[in-house]
């Protein structure tokens, strides 16, 4: 409990004037003086009475005063004894009211030295404080304490109260705040009554609710949106320091000299100087256009309170959030996410995946039309569907060992697609944190057709080397019986019947003689004799035999380009070639039709490429051959120029025409 102890004491020193105050203690005398007057006058009267009286009437008076006096004794001496219980009652309130407080109260004389001191005091100082120097010492590790402490008691000694906030250190080397109180004491001049408040917790709590006040601060200047209120004619009273920083404006030229409408890009015409949308209102919520002084247009979403207060006046809370690094933001995810699929769609690999199901969840362009589909087609399916290879579960259970983040060792299979089965490479990762595996496939159909050339090329190489040595032998051969039918020829004339026969088996030997100049140029065995000439003589030359190849039925035209150019070519190759063309033409054309052969010339400025070679830049002699016959599928046109490879039928062709 908490007393005010000026009051306190100007109502009880009075009464118990000793409890405290020694020197007042003359009014003790008050009472025995007042005994000793009263008996005084008794004996007096008595004597005066007596004189007057015989000895029975003095026996008598006697008697009555005796009984009086002792009446009155009693009476006063009750009296006494009543003043002084009613004094120790009070004495124990008081100590009691005193010892209860929770301030330090300590009372000094005139000559400073304590004559009361609390519990609160003697709890922190001790029991007994013999002087102000002592509790000057509490203070001592506070220099400027002492001083002060003294000037405060002479000023309490001039009559007036003085008041002082102390700071010491505690046993845990803490700060702690002492509120110390000198006055007088009314009516005891002299005395001085020392209040000591611990207002540490006060102290700790106003740090609290500073730090919270300026963590508060420090929240609404550095938090991530702007927040700002208007008054009614649109001057801002308040901005955080995020919304300056967006506008590229000092905060306190905002606050002084700012007004809202100058800061909006599109601000409402005719509307309230505090409105931010058109039609104003007392929400307003919308996205605004907002620039600082130096021209930056900054994107922003605003959500403000329109609020009316008792006074009349219009203040505005508002919110603003940057929507240019959400935008960026949003843009920049737009474009990974745009890079990504355009990696995932464009990759030269198929990539699928799937869930912990074996589901495939999705998958990309490659895939698909590696197995002859669509990606809506192949996502859903289960993994296991496309497997063509002999044991699928084991694909599947090599799938399911897998753990987070390990790769799967590279497979070999085969998927079934929607018309053929492809040979791929599996390449597998298990996605980390998720049960779901990425697969990508490696088409293995080229490099399985390479390996398949090479191969074959191999096999080609060894027959060129048996080819070219039989071509030799055997061109010998045909030399000699080419010989000797032109030596029968000089005997049997045109009239004679063995010359038809003769000249069969010639023709037939010219033949075998074509077959082995291939054979020989297949296996780079044939000398070439390049040389300059004119295209147009060796095809015209040509035309006679060509029309015989090709028969009746198939009309031959030529066409001759003018101004043609010189070409340096071996006569005998060029001819192969055309004779070649024109015998796949014929076979083409079994019910006739036309083969049209043309020339021209082609000027190019930059390298073309032309299959497998890169054809310079210059002027080119181009020979183009046409049909109307059947044609060719895809197939067999990827395979055209294949040394051995024919459509016809065994014993009718060897595949080595256009390979040549």
């Amino acid at each position: 409990m908490t007393i005010d102890n000026r009051d306190f004491i100007a109502r009880h020193h009075k009464i118990a004037p000793h409890l405290m105050f020694p020197e007042k203690g003359k009014r003790r005398r008050i009472t025995p003086l007042v005994i000793a007057l009263l008996i005084i006058l008794y004996v007096a009267l008595f004597l005066m009475i007596g004189s007057m009286m015989q000895l029975h009437d003095q026996i008598l008076v006697v008697g009555v005063a005796a009984f009086i006096l002792s009446f009155a004794a009693a009476f006063v001496v009750n009296k006494i004894l009543h003043n002084i219980n009613t004094l120790e009652s009070e004495r124990a309130i008081l100590r009691a009211m005193m010892d209860n407080s929770s301030i330090g109260r300590m009372i000094t004389d005139t000559r400073d030295r304590p004559v009361y001191v609390n519990r609160v005091f003697r709890e922190k100082f001790g029991d007994d404080v013999p002087s102000l120097a002592a509790f000057y010492d509490v203070f001592k590790q506070n220099p400027e304490a002492k001083g002060v402490l003294q000037a405060m008691a002479d000023t309490a000694h001039r009559g007036l109260t003085d008041v002082i906030e102390l700071s010491i250190k505690d046993h845990n080397n803490e700060d702690a705040f002492y509120k110390v109180t000198a006055k007088p004491v009314d009516d005891h001049p002299g005395m001085l009554h020392w209040l000591l408040q611990d207002v540490t917790r006060d102290h700790l709590q106003a740090r609290e609710e500073r730090e919270e006040r300026e963590k508060l601060t420090d929240f609404a200047d550095n938090a991530p949106v702007g927040f700002f209120s208007v008054d009614e004619d649109g001057r801002f009273v308040f901005v955080n320091a995020t919304l300056a920083r967006w506008l590229s404006e000092d905060m306190n030229r905002l606050v002084t000299r700012g007004r809202l409408h100058d800061y909006l890009v599109d601000p409402p015409r005719g509307d309230a100087p505090y409105d931010v949308l058109p039609g104003g209102g007392a929400r307003q919520v919308g996205e605004v256009r907002m620039k600082g002084p130096k021209g930056e247009i900054l994107i922003a979403a605003i959500n403000q309170s329109v609020v009316v207060e008792n006074d009349g006046r219009v203040r505005t809370r508002g919110v603003v959030n940057d929507l240019t690094a959400e935008r960026n933001m949003k843009q920049a995810l737009k474009a990974s996410e745009d890079r990504f699929e355009r990696f995932f769609d464009e990759a030269p690999l198929g990539i699928a995946l799937l869930d912990q199901n074996n589901i495939i969840k999705d998958c990309n362009g490659a895939l698909a039309h590696m197995l002859g589909m669509v990606a809506s087609e192949v996502e859903g399916q289960s993994f296991d569907v496309f497997l063509d290879n002999d044991a699928p579960e084991e694909t599947l259970a090599a799938l399911g060992r897998m753990e987070q983040g390990q790769p799967l060792p590279p497979l070999e299979l085969r998927l079934k697609g929607k018309r053929d089965a492809v040979s791929v490479q599996l390449h597998a990762r298990k996605v980390l944190g998720r049960d779901e595996i990425v697969l990508h496939f490696i088409d293995l159909s080229k490099q399985k057709a390479l390996e398949a050339q090479f191969v074959q090329s191999q096999k080609m190489q060894a027959i060129g080397q048996l080819a070219g040595g039989v071509a030799h032998d055997f061109n010998n051969l045909l030399t000699a019986m080419i010989g000797f039918c032109d030596l029968l020829l000089l005997r049997h004339k045109p009239g004679d019947p063995s010359f038809a026969d003769i000249n069969q088996i010639k023709q037939n030997a010219n033949r075998a003689a074509n077959l082995v100049r291939q054979l020989l140029a297949f296996s780079r065995q044939q000398t070439l004799r390049p040389k300059v000439q004119d295209i147009t003589d060796i095809l015209i030359e040509l035309s006679h035999l060509m029309r015989r190849l090709i028969g009746a039925n198939i009309e031959l035209n030529l066409v001759h380009g003018s101004d043609l150019g010189l070409v340096k070519v071996d006569e005998g190759q060029m001819e192969q070639v055309l004779i070649n063309l024109a015998v796949n033409a014929r076979d083409a054309m079994q019910g006739g039709g036309k083969l049209t052969i043309e020339t021209r010339m082609l000027t190019t400025t930059t390298p073309l490429q032309r299959g497998a070679e890169v054809m310079p830049a210059g002027d080119w002699v181009t020979i183009t051959v046409a049909d109307t016959g059947t044609g060719m599928p895809p197939d067999v046109m990827a395979r055209i120029f294949e040394p051995f490879f024919t459509t016809k039928e065994v014993g009718q062709g060897t595949g080595l025409g256009l390979s040549t």
